[in-house]
């Protein structure tokens, strides 16, 4: 697992601080599955700080789609990783919220959230197989989001299998 950290974003607005209070992990539906990997580090991460998780499953709605527009399994995707979500903050005796939004523009509806649930660390999942950080920034959602949060910001790359 690759971790780079961003300190808090626009130029470190955040000062050092001994702990967070909540960890947001902004997570596309789109991916399918819940990325269990950055949520073991944040439940870690959470359990020792005494912070919550607040886990945003978006759905990225394209121009030409009403915001609206009927999604078959949508619900039941987010449903089940809300339930996998639980599961893991549940064994680390972590608090964790769900929001599902539906939007246009993915990093401005993080960057929202994060100003929303005040939180103090948002923790994103690297795409890129490309060593970081070139793999994380060549993401324009990653790249907004570590350029303008006033959180500190993780990018986790998950192992590449053998």
């Amino acid at each position: 697992m690759t971790i780079l950290r961003v300190p808090g974003g626009r130029n470190g607005a955040h000062g050092e601080r001994p702990g967070f209070r909540a960890i947001l992990i902004p997570v596309n539906t789109a991916l399918g599955e819940l990325p269990c990997d950055l949520l073991h580090l944040a439940a870690r991460l959470a359990a020792e700080r005494r912070a919550s998780i607040e886990l945003l499953t978006f759905t990225e709605i394209p121009l030409w789609e009403e915001m609206d527009v009927e999604l078959p399994g949508l619900d039941r995707q987010v449903l089940e990783m809300a339930k996998g979500a639980r599961a893991v903050a549940s064994r680390y005796g972590v608090g964790l919220r769900v929001a599902a939004p539906r939007t246009r523009e993915p990093a401005q509806t993080i960057l929202a959230e994060a100003r929303r649930r005040h939180a103090d660390l948002i923790v994103l999942g690297a795409t890129g197989r490309r060593r970081a950080p070139a793999g994380v920034f060549g993401d324009d959602t990653a790249r907004r989001v570590a350029h303008e949060a006033e959180a500190h910001t993780m990018f986790v790359q998950a192992p590449v299998a053998a």
